[in-house]
């Protein structure tokens, strides 16, 4: 009788994902180390280039090196704005010696490498034994991901927060019941994170609506009195950073009308919106998502669009809670937006880059499984080869610096900017 594959016999095997042991392909498991070296490398060599300081970073730098370390009273220059512990802790870095650009840049370096690693483990959990690769390498060498981990910003500490956060939602309960270990280090881990990150309220709105879903299902008595109560502790966390954040802020209308296009118009007032929308809503696969292949920007995010769906129907079989984690984050923030509360756009999307990214590289691997061994690895090396070839070519002959940012100050130009700025601009004249 032939030998079932290993993802067969977990698709098979009756017993609950957790209990479940995971079986990595030696070949595989070489491949996303690999990558997670390649990745680390590169986000080190970004750091150590030295490169000038992006005007929003110069901006960032005087708010850090002209105000005490633990000022939160005083509104930030330049319209600038970061969570108060990350701001905290940037102060401490500027002034020890050194050169302070680099000092000030250590902290998102250090969530970039981490992030990397973090990544791996998320992908094992959530991922088929053929996507994981396929995801850590998109992530890996992604140049949004490398430039971000080392500019002064938050962006990077975004990223690791929200990889935190879904491991802590999955790990495996002790004979049907979250660990009092467990429910406490979410509690700490909310209560501290959101002065540390602000969208990371997204994704922990989705991790406590799973775990207390997941308590009813298993009949928790102990996580569902629990529950409510670090619920409770993170909406008080949350409130005062908001309002320490609100205070910082320069209330000019400058900030609101920069962003007024990337406030989604939901629902739709005309054609042309809904086309905007649109447009906007499959950027994310561009940018900050960096899905990139031969085929170009547009044509690019489309196929990313179509193996993100097919991700979503392979995991959603698999295991609808996970499907759950990663989609929630992605409908609260378009929610914040129509509202007005949250621009969706950009580098203010990295933290969904891990979920994007692990759908369309699931969506590879179950396409891949139907076409072949030989079309896998084709497929998978059509969404490599372009990110590859872009980090080689952006570390070791053309440096990546930010003078070509788009007309928004994000990296490059991304979607919005390849079909036309007149799009950007119907969105703006709204109001």
């Amino acid at each position: 009788m032939a030998s079932r594959s290993e993802d067969d016999a977990s698709a098979s095997d009756h017993r609950p994902w957790w209990r479940r042991p995971i079986r990595i392909h030696p070949g595989a498991e070489a491949m996303t180390w690999a990558a997670v070296a390649a990745g680390a490398a590169f986000r080190l060599l970004a750091y150590a280039s030295n490169r000038s300081l992006y005007r929003d970073e110069a901006s960032l730098l005087q708010n850090l090196v002209r105000l005490d370390v633990f000022d939160f009273h005083t509104t930030l220059t330049e319209y600038q704005l970061a969570p108060p512990a990350f701001l905290a802790i940037e102060r401490i870095l500027v002034r020890l010696p050194g050169n302070v650009v680099l000092t000030a840049r250590a902290l998102p370096l250090v969530f970039g490498i981490a992030s990397i690693f973090l990544f791996r483990i998320v992908g094992r959990r959530f991922l088929t034994r053929g996507a994981v690769p396929i995801a850590v390498g998109l992530f890996a060498l992604s140049d949004w991901l490398i430039y971000y981990s080392s500019e002064i910003k938050q962006y990077s500490c975004d990223l690791a927060l929200t990889l935190a956060a879904l491991l802590l939602a999955t790990g495996p309960p002790v004979d049907g019941c979250l660990p009092i270990r467990r429910l406490v280090a979410m509690a700490a881990f909310g209560v501290v994170g959101f002065w540390f990150s602000y969208p990371i309220v997204f994704v922990l709105a989705g991790v406590g609506v799973y775990l207390f879903t997941t308590a009813i299902v298993r009949r928790d008595r102990r996580a569902l009195v629990t529950l409510p109560v670090i619920g409770l502790l993170w909406m008080v966390s949350f409130g005062a950073c908001y309002l320490v954040s609100h205070r910082m802020l320069d209330q000019g209308r400058f900030i609101w009308d920069w962003w007024d296009f990337a406030f989604l118009r939901i629902p739709p007032h005309s054609i042309n919106e809904l086309k905007l929308e649109c447009w906007q809503l499959l950027n994310v696969f561009d940018s900050p998502s960096d899905v990139k292949t031969p085929l170009g920007p547009v044509a690019t995010a489309f196929l990313a669009l179509i193996l993100a769906i097919v991700g979503v129907v392979a995991i959603g079989r698999r295991w609808p809670g996970g499907l759950f984690l990663m989609t929630a984050p992605f409908a609260l923030v378009t929610a914040a937006s129509a509202l007005r509360q949250y621009p969706f756009h950009g580098r203010l999307l990295i933290f969904l880059v891990p979920m994007v990214q692990m759908l369309v590289a699931q969506g590879a691997a179950t396409l891949g499984r139907v076409g072949g061994p030989r079309f896998a690895i084709v497929l998978g090396a059509f969404l490599l080869i372009q990110p590859a070839s872009d980090a080689i070519w952006h570390q070791f002959v053309r440096p990546l610096y930010h003078d070509g940012f788009d007309s928004h100050g994000d990296l490059r130009p991304d979607l919005l900017d390849e079909v036309g700025a007149e799009n950007v601009e119907l969105g703006r004249s709204r109001r």
